[in-house]
């Protein structure tokens, strides 16, 4: 396992820009979610896979539906 590391400064907003080597290599583009995860003293920042990334595993799986729980789950992330 390569560690990579890169610096990077924090905005008065408190966001940060994920460097473009690492955002490609992990398929991070514009529009992406992430997760990030607090461990200890330590940030972990993962990629969240969209459907179309999850489609090919889930054949059996109403993709309608899931969409309609998921849109059910994010207004109540977003209310809270």
């Amino acid at each position: 396992m390569v560690i990579v590391m890169a610096i990077i400064k924090v905005t008065r907003n408190r966001q940060i820009t994920i460097p473009s080597k690492m955002a490609k290599k992990l398929g991070i583009k514009e529009g992406d979610y992430v997760k990030v995860i607090l461990k200890g003293n330590e940030l972990i920042i993962q990629k969240i896979k969209t459907l179309d990334e999850l489609a090919g595993s889930w054949k059996h799986v109403d993709i309608e539906k899931l969409t309609k729980v998921i849109g059910e789950r994010w207004k109540h992330w977003n209310s809270a």
